[in-house]
């Protein structure tokens, strides 16, 4: 069980300490950012196991399983229960009296809850305790706005603190379409421009007028590239690729594999793939060069059909008990793996379809050689 019945109107969560979830954000320099990224996998883990024993429907985390990109800069954690989302506030605050929301998750489009829930975490007993809730109609209309640190706080009187009464409101009350004004498009070269000038800003989500920042934070991609840009990380973009922007070492597929290997490099949108480019790998063995090869169809909808396949660069066969595996970034999951055989020319990963913006990894071994090639949907 996950919820301990100390108080069962303001459920306490069991919320272990777990040296994985560390790890994972411990790369990072920023240390405010790291411990932010650490906390709320924690709230994370613990809340979507109450979720998931009280609410008789999908739960799901949103936008994705591990959105570091948001984390590490705005506080808030989302679920999303059926068709209703919520977002819970973590505070280490001992004795909170207030509920304080970032500006981000009550009026940028496509972000507003239909609840907001507060929540008290103690890393050192490992518990997260949930002491009220409120509606996004409330939030707007009771809640204050500090406009200089962005937020909206509403005080604990004016919380339900009676979790019960959350759970019965989810089997009674149908979302509603929350208001939200409309976002400023931003070209690409003011985005780019905008993310390298917050590169080191001390807080990026002061450091622009709020309709730049919004415009800028909800957008996928660019979310993405700001976070990769504040923490050095090497990861790569269908969306540059799409762009013709190709780096560290990935090329238009014509311009580095003879024409032989595309006849079967085809995705199964119609039999044509939108975009085909791969990357010489070349592990600590004495085997020559591989080559990773990547083909992507778009669809209308912003979701990829991808395929994956594994070459050898000198058109020999592959090394028996080579491995390519399929892993989200961010948590290491295994999506898919496959193995070469004896008499394999080329593996590849099954070709699957994704949402744009989706972390992933692709990992190639053979025995302790190891190579690791992150990218973007």
């Amino acid at each position: 069980m996950s919820v301990l019945f100390d108080n069962p109107v303001q459920p306490v969560l069991e919320m272990p300490a777990d040296l994985l979830r560390w790890q994972r954000s411990a790369a990072m320099a920023d240390t405010a950012a790291r411990w932010r990224i650490y906390l709320h996998q924690l709230g994370l883990a613990a809340l979507m196991a109450w979720c998931q024993e009280e609410f008789n429907g999908p739960v799901l985390p949103w936008p994705h399983a591990a959105p570091f990109d948001i984390w590490h800069v705005v506080d808030g954690l989302a679920l999303q229960l059926g068709q209703a989302r919520i977002v819970v506030m973590l505070s280490e605050t001992i004795h909170a009296t207030e509920l304080q929301v970032p500006q981000e998750w009550v009026d940028l489009r496509g972000w507003c809850a239909d609840y907001y829930l507060a929540a008290h975490v103690d890393v050192d007993d490992g518990q997260l305790v949930l002491w009220g809730y409120t509606t996004h109609a409330q939030l707007k209309s009771q809640g204050i706005y500090n406009a200089t640190a962005r937020t909206y706080t509403l005080k604990e009187t004016d919380l339900i603190q009676d979790l019960a009464v959350f759970w019965v409101a989810q089997q009674l009350v149908q979302p509603t379409d929350l208001p939200s004004a409309p976002l400023v498009e931003l070209p690409n070269a003011q985005a780019k421009s905008l993310i390298q000038s917050l590169a080191h800003a001390p807080d990026p989500r002061l450091a622009l007028p709020f309709e730049q920042w919004g415009a800028l934070f909800s957008d996928d991609h660019w979310r993405q590239q700001l976070y990769q840009q504040r923490h050095s990380l090497s990861i790569v973009s269908v969306e540059d690729w799409l762009n013709e922007i190709f780096d560290q070492g990935w090329q238009p597929i014509q311009t580095l594999h003879p024409p032989f290997a595309l006849a079967n490099f085809r995705s199964n949108a119609d039999g044509v793939a939108v975009l085909t480019c791969g990357k010489k790998i070349c592990l600590n063995t004495a085997w020559d060069e591989l080559l990773l090869m990547f083909s992507v169809d778009i669809e209308a909808n912003k979701h990829r059909n991808i395929r994956i396949q594994l070459h050898s660069a000198n058109k020999s066969l592959l090394p028996n008990n080579l491995i390519l595996a399929l892993q989200m970034s961010e948590t290491g999951e295994l999506l898919k793996t496959v193995k070469a055989g004896m008499q394999d020319a080329f593996i590849q990963i099954p070709a699957f379809r994704c949402l744009a913006g989706q972390r992933l990894r692709v990992h190639i071994q053979l025995t302790d050689s190891v190579c690791q090639e992150d990218f973007i949907s």
